[in-house]
This record gives C-alpha cells, structure tokens and sequence, in this order.
C-alpha cells in the first residue's frame, strides 16, 4: 500500500491567474526541484518551493518522480494520468498530477488527451530544453538518438534540412512523414510533394513530437506518423524576454539566434531570427539563411483564444555535388562542380482559434497558407563526367497551397468504470504546384534566371490538388486498466497534371539537334480513400502497460517528380499510390524506479512501393512491387545514480540503450530477380549508446551511434555503378560528445564534437540534386555556443 500523502498547498499572493504559488507535503516541507507545467511549458519550484501559475485553461500540470508519496484513496488513475482534486479559493480546478520518472531522460509521452488531440498508440516528446548536443546546427544524430529506428540521411550538417524515416521508411526530407509546426503543415504540398525544405530552428523548439499507430490518422494517411515540431511558448510572467545566442565552429560555421518575447494583459508576443552561415564540410559548399517567426496571442476572455503565426525561411547554398567511390576513398572533402547552387524562400501564414465550450468540449481551428519556392541550378550529368562549363539547368518549383482544418473533442463519462474522449475533424486542402525545367546562362555564379523564360528547353507542368477529408477518434477507459482507441478517416482526393515537355533528336555522329517536338500532357485522377485505425492499452502493473496498434496508411504519388529531365534515370508516369498498414505489440514501463524500457514488435505491408531499378544503362523510378517491413524496438535507460543518492534532482547520471532490427524485403514485384530483396535505404540494424551525467548547473553526454549495411536500390547492388548512383552504403559508427554550463545572470555555454573520431562515411547515393553520385557525411565539428537570458519582471 501507498505509504504517504502528498498534498498540494497553493498560497496565493495575488487573486490573479500569475499569482506566487508554493508547492509543499502534509509536514509543510517545501518542494523545491518540482516541474510545473501549464500550457507546454515547464516552470521549475525554486528553493523555497515557488513557482508561479499562468495557467488560463484552469489545468495545471505536476511531475513527480515518484507516485508512491500520495495516498491511494486521493486518486484514481487513467493511463498513467493522476487526478488530484483540490478545492481552492480561486476556483482554480482540477490539478493533473503527472507521474514523471522520465523528467531527466530528455524524452517524455504524451497523455491520452491533450487540449484537441488523441494520442494513444506510439507516441514521443523529445524535450528540446533538458536535450544535450548541438542545437544551433540540429545534429539529428543527438535529436533523435532515443527514437528507436530512425534512419537519418547526414549530408546536411548545417541542419538546414532534415532526412528522418522511421520503421525501414526513406529518409528524404521527412518525406514519410507528415510533418507539421505547431499542429499545421509545413511541407511542399501534402498531397503530390510531401518533401519538407523548411525546418524549424531546434533553438527555437520546446519539443519534438512523434505519433504513430491509430492516433496518427487524424493527421494524415502517411506511413510514418506525424511529426510535429512545436515553438516554445512566449515568456508569461513579464511583458519583455530576450534570448540571445551566438555559435562558432570550424568549417567557417557561425550561427546566431534572438528572440524577444512577453505578455501584457491579455497578449502575448514573441518574435525570433535565425541566421547560420559557413564553408561546409567539403568545398564548393558555402551557405547562408535567415528565419524569421513572430507570433501574436489574443485571450478574447477565459473561452476563447486567438493566434497568428508567421514563418519565412530564405537560404542559398552552393552544393558541391557528389563523389564516385573511388573519389571517396581518395579524399570525401574534393568537390568535383563548382557551378551548382540550390536556393530556397519559404513562406506560412497560420491563424489558429480555441475556444472551450465548457470543461468537457473544447474547438479548434487551423487554417494555413504557404507562398514558398525552391530553385536548383547546376550540371546534372553524372559525376563520373566532366563538367563541360556550358549552359546549366535551372529546375523552379513554386508551391502555393492553403487549407483549414476544425477538431471538436469532447471527453464523456458514464460510469465509474467506463468514460472516454471523442474527436470529430475534417479538413480541407488546395494546392497548386508549378514545375518549371529550362536553361541558365553558363558561369560560376548563383544567376536563378532562365535564358528563355518564354520558351523553357525541357518542361512546364503544373499540378493542381484538391482534398477534403472527415476523421474521428474516440478513445475509451474500460475500468481501471483497459485503454481503447478506435479511428477512422476518409480521404477525397483529386489531383491533376498539365504542361508540356519537350524531346529533342540528336544526330548519332555529331550530336546535333535534327528536331525539337513539343509534347503536350493532361492528366487528372479522383480516389476516395477510407482508413481505420484501433490500438489498446492495458496496465499490467502500477507502472507498465502492454499496447497495440492497427493502422491503415495511403500514399499519394508525387507528381512532382513525373516530367523531371534527368540523365542519370527515367521515370515511369504511370506510377501507382501506395498503400498498405502498420500493426505493433509493444510493452513499456518502469521495472523499478531506475529502470525504463520500451519494446515492440511492428509489421508494415507497403504496398507497390516506389523506388529506383537499374533500366538498362539508365535506372527507373516506378513502383517495384509490395515490401514488408518487420521487426523490434528496443529502447531503455537506467538511472543508476538512484541507486547510490535517493534524492538525484541535484545530481544525476543514466545509461540509455536505443537500437532496432527491421527486416524489410520485397515479397511481390513484376521484376522476379527483386522478390526477396531488401528494401533500399533500410538498415538492418540501428544502435544508439549513451551516458550522461548531470549537475545543477551542467550537463556533459557521450553518445554512440552505430549504423548497418544498406543497399541504394532494388537490385541490391553491392559493386557500385560508375557513377556511384547504385551500389551498397557502407556500414558507419560516429561518437558525439557535448557539455553543457548555466552561469549566474542568464548566461549558459555549451561545447562540444560532433564526429568526434573524424570518421569518414555516407547516408546515400543521390540520383539528381545535391548529386549525382556519393553525398560525404560531415566529418569531425568542433562547436562553442554562448547564450544570453533577460526576463523582465511583471
């Protein structure tokens, strides 16, 4: 039986939703070291046990490392969420206390129900502000190193654009994802180009979230899940906050982020910039870019609330284009072009609206809008060609889409044994792609203007894409232990392709132009798509829980990619969606106070995949046939220091383990040689390694990463091609390290190396853009980040 009583004494200074409030046991021992979170956002008790509320949702949240202080017949449990009532003068409601061993793991889960979403099933916060490593460049390595089975696609050091997949799914730019900011979609277009080109700082982010399972679909129909990067919210006790940081590396590297934030009255305000410049890794690979994000809260009254976001993201970067594994081996620094430039302007608009209706009912609206571009420029023949100094290709993507989304949830009880939630939504998306393909003037500058802009020389397509869809989601509480989920979404989808593309004749002999012809093109298609979803929880114990998840996914083709002139490969432009489903048995909990685990077992039928085959002296981009893809997760830490200091919120040191084993393999293909074949870009085997050690003003982590074998194509070449487009990807291991200090007076440093033993390796093989051929990782990076904290007081 539960020993002790914790109860929470609020004394209020002020009748205010900002007033001093003291947290303390039965003795009337203060509780110093406590997190108080309201709002997603973290306020720590200082030594007298202070914090200050600012919650205007009457829901205060309480971590606590451990449940076995409060008396059983004070609460009851609901999936691990602890209800305390309390009556208060103020009327303050119901507190949340949350049962929180994980406080000092930089990774948490979320709660069943949380203000408009549901999220049972595979769920993850990565907590950006307890998290070590490099935040400034993002090393993804660091960010994700406790997601178990995450592959990570590493030419991009400067974390100017992330490639993440999860479960043996591609890592190109989080493109099996649906990737979201603050709830609303940031990618090119969700339905026909699913590729993020903007990610947000890491320096800007409370934290990272990852849902999967049967959750996942009121998000979307992608096999990955949602990821959800969400901005810190603006500073709540005082009208003004700046935070000011400043970062240096080699490679020419030198980052800088401000931001300036506050409230006053019933507003609230933050504004940020970002800018990161630098040499790169290799040569030919300078960049620079520049974010800007501000954000305006109005609290209408204590109902209803309303947001504006605004995000706009520019960036040039000159790509060194890739290697031959020969060029490789010799030396993955060289850079073999000098005239490829790759440029990017990303534009979101976002109004979001809450209103609760009453203490069950709570109304939301999203509504987005994007205005964005990319552009690349260069030579696309194979790298094993010399650059012959001519006119380059210029390939324009403009990217124009808006939706709106509405989410309803209203949590219900009708017994004592059985309550729940249920989340009703729809949405509706329009986007307009326009891919343009021509000649630029020749030369070694970043000139992104077309010589016949007019006439383009290769193609000019444009795809328009509208989509309508309804989902629900309604959780259950079946007695004291039983969790259950059951969801459903159905998709309406019309997309469409017009433009023209042109082939020209060449003479055999001299190679002259004999004769041009225009090709004209119009396509349209319409599917209606139903999915389910259902997923289980069971409490086995006090502190563990067995779970399940089924899940139906869908995958539009990306149109984008139809008519793109390519030497190095041919794509098939009668492509077919893909679809399939993802199922999972998983088990996760503490086995005692030290000891967390979280292991599970997946299975995804990924029906007519879409990836790259050798066609001759070319390769082909079409759909090879159904993959599966199965396999285990294993994630634990130890706390070991609570096994020599009872009380481990001063000082602290863990051990983690992450690592997967994915079996993913073609089961079905028109081409019989690729039955039995693993699928390309999937590791058999992923293990991340680290320890930390913590004080109450620093932190230092060493962290190892361990990364297997993986073929580029369906074939499963292992000899690469001439011009390293297919062929295997070496298995690779990497150490980072990094320290971090809190001063007095606002001031944190943090240091540290990634690559710190200057291995030499690579993700991928590119077919197109930032290649041809072998992308080099980043090799050893040496980083120092100085920052900088004001806080007004109210």
């Amino acid at each position: 039986r539960i020993k002790s009583l914790l109860l929470l004494i609020l004394i209020l200074q002020c009748f205010s939703s900002f007033g001093q409030s003291v947290l303390a046991d039965n003795s009337g021992k203060v509780l110093a070291g406590q997190q108080v979170l309201c709002q997603s956002k973290s306020f720590p008790t200082n030594e007298k046990g202070q914090f200050n509320l600012v919650c205007k949702n009457n829901e205060i949240w309480i971590i606590l490392d451990e449940i076995d202080t409060l008396k059983e017949d004070l609460y009851f449990i609901k999936n691990d969420t602890i209800f305390l009532k309390i009556a208060y003068s103020t009327e303050i409601g119901t507190v949340n206390v949350i049962t929180k061993r994980m406080h000092y793991f930089d990774i948490s889960y979320l709660p069943p129900i949380r203000g408009v979403q549901i999220a049972t099933g595979t769920n993850t916060i990565i907590e950006i502000e307890r998290q070590a490593g490099a935040k400034s460049t993002g090393n993804p390595r660091e960010l994700f190193s406790k997601v178990p089975g995450m592959n990570i696609w590493e030419s991009d050091g400067a974390g100017i654009q992330m490639g993440v997949g999860g479960r043996g799914l591609s890592p190109d730019r989080a493109s099996n994802f649906n990737t979201r900011q603050n709830g609303y979609d940031i990618s090119a277009d969700a339905l026909g180009y699913p590729e993020s080109y903007y990610t947000p700082p890491i320096e800007a982010l409370s934290a990272i979230e990852i849902i999967r399972g049967s959750a996942s679909l009121q998000y979307g129909t992608q096999f990955g899940g949602l990821l959800n990067f969400v901005i810190k919210e603006p500073y709540s006790k005082g009208v003004f906050a700046l935070q000011s940081r400043v970062t240096a590396g080699n490679f020419g590297y030198l980052g800088l982020f401000n931001s300036i934030s506050g409230t006053k009255n019933r507003f609230s305000y933050q504004v940020y910039h970002q800018y990161k410049s630098g040499n790169g890794y290799r040569e030919n690979s300078d960049f620079n870019q520049h974010q800007f994000f501000s954000q305006l809260t109005y609290l209408i009254n204590e109902k209803h609330k309303i947001r504006l976001e605004s995000t706009n993201m520019t960036y040039t970067a000159q790509q060194a284009g890739g290697l031959t594994d020969f060029q490789f081996e010799e030396d993955p620094t060289k850079s073999y072009r000098n005239r490829n430039f790759f440029k990017v302007n990303w534009n979101i608009l976002a109004l979001h609206y809450d209103w609760e209706i009453s203490k069950n009912t709570v109304f939301n609206v999203r509504a987005f809008g994007m205005l964005s571009q990319r552009q690349s420029l260069g030579f696309l023949g194979k790298i094993n060609q010399v650059d012959p100094e001519g006119l380059r290709d210029l390939i324009r993507g403009d990217f124009k889409n808006y939706g709106t989304e509405i989410r309803l949830l209203h949590k219900y009880k009708k017994s004592e044994s059985f309550s729940g939630g249920v989340l009703v939504g729809a949405r509706v998306y329009s986007g307009q792609t326009r891919n343009a393909q021509g000649y630029a003037r020749s030369g070694n500058d970043a000139d992104f203007n077309y010589l016949n802009p007019n006439d383009l020389e290769n193609s000019d397509f444009s795809f328009p894409s509208k989509n309508f869809s309804f989902f629900v989601e309604n959780l259950f509480y079946i007695g004291k232990k039983l969790t259950l989920n059951i969801g459903g979404r159905f998709e309406y989808i019309s997309s469409a392709s017009s433009g023209f593309y042109k082939n020209y004749a060449v003479h055999p002999i001299n190679l002259d132009t004999i004769a041009i012809n225009t090709l004209y093109s119009e396509t349209e298609s319409t599917r209606k798509v139903p999915l389910v979803g259902i997923g289980s929880s069971y409490k086995i114990s006090k502190n563990s829980s067995i779970y399940t998840n089924f899940c139906m996914n869908y995958r539009a083709i990306n149109f984008n990619d139809i008519r793109i002139s390519n030497p190095n490969i041919i794509v098939d432009t009668a492509m077919n969606d893909e679809k399939g489903f993802t199922a999972e048995l998983g088990w996760r909990g503490f086995l005692n106070k030290y000891f967390y685990v979280d292991a599970a077992a997946f299975y995804i039928l990924y029906g007519d995949k879409i990836g790259l085959a050798p066609s001759g002296v070319k390769k082909i981009r079409t759909n090879i046939g159904d993959a599966i893809n199965q396999g285990v997760e294993f994630f634990t830490e130890f706390d070991f220091w609570k096994l020599i200091v009872s009380d481990s919120s001063k000082i602290g040191a863990s051990l983690f383990l992450n690592c997967a084993y994915v079996d993913a393999k073609y089961v079905r293909s028109r081409e019989p040689n690729y039955v039995g074949n693993q699928v390309e870009y999937v590791a058999p085997f992923i293990g991340r390694f680290g320890l930390k050690f913590r004080g109450e003003k620093w932190q230092t982590q060493v962290q190892f990463s361990f990364t297997d074998k993986q073929f580029a194509d369906a074939s499963n070449a292992i000899d690469p091609s001439g011009d390293a487009v297919i062929g295997q990807i070496p298995s690779y291991s990497v150490l980072d390290w990094s320290f971090r200090y809190s001063f007095k007076y606002g001031i944190q440093t943090e240091l540290g190396i990634n690559n710190v033993l200057n291995e030499s390796f690579y993700t991928r093989r590119a077919t197109a853009y930032p290649g041809p051929g072998i992308l080099p990782a980043d090799g050893r990076f040496f980083y120092l980040s100085l920052q900088y904290r004001f806080e007004s007081k109210k």
